[in-house]
């Protein structure tokens, strides 16, 4: 997110603050409230987008033996999960493949250690329904793994087996901020003309909100 972007962000949660403290001025005017309600659910995409914008972020810190035992850490406990799921199902060759344990995975050679790991990732990603359902396994735990994949092909000096997110994200955070600029000044904006007269108060906080402050 750029500066831009924050101080709108900002006044986004400035104008829902406002309407936060005063909901038996708008309360009675149910186009008001739908409105508030549609630019709450944007305010939360833009959240989430962010959210999605920095995780994605690969950062290349760390050493490259810590980020293989660390692959290998994240790939051991999704192994382990695939392999019960595997015993569960009956599926054996399933559990075959997946029976390696963390010092197996750590111990394979570079050349071939990616490619193992990104086996146990597609796997994951083949069964993510079951796995988070029924076997704890979160969807940000394959995504950290993959950012670790990436980081480790990075160190050396290879392309990255998967696009990182954020240029999507930042075209995700794009899109709503358009979305949200374009309610404000196309509905709540034009709903809230009905308060000049009748709470001129109320209005004139109401603009007061919608002001971007440049930090």
């Amino acid at each position: 997110m750029n500066r831009s972007q924050i101080n709108r962000k900002e006044m986004y949660e400035a104008v829902l603050q406002f309407f936060n403290d005063h909901p038996t001025q708008w309360s009675s005017i149910p186009k008001v409230g739908e409105f508030i309600n549609e630019f709450t659910q944007l305010n939360v995409a833009i959240d989430q987008a962010q959210e999605a914008q920095q995780s994605a972020q690969v950062f290349v810190g760390k050493n490259k033996t810590q980020l293989k035992k660390g692959i290998a850490t994240k790939a051991d406990i999704l192994n382990d999960a695939l392999e019960a799921f595997a015993l569960v199902e009956g599926d054996s060759k399933l559990k075959s493949r997946m029976a390696a344990s963390y010092t197996d995975l750590y111990e394979t050679v570079n050349a071939r250690f990616v490619p193992r790991i990104m086996e146990i990732v597609t796997e994951a990603e083949n069964h993510q329904e079951v796995l988070t359902t029924e076997y704890g396994v979160s969807p940000q735990q394959m995504e950290s793994l993959k950012q670790d994949v990436d980081q480790f092909l990075a160190l050396s000096g290879q392309p990255r087996a998967y696009r990182i997110a954020s240029v999507q994200a930042t075209q995700d955070l794009e899109q709503l901020f358009a979305e949200a600029s374009e309610l404000l000044s196309n509905k709540l904006d034009k709903v809230m003309s009905l308060f000049k007269r009748r709470d001129a108060n109320f209005y004139n906080g109401y603009l007061a909100a919608r002001v971007v402050v440049d930090n």
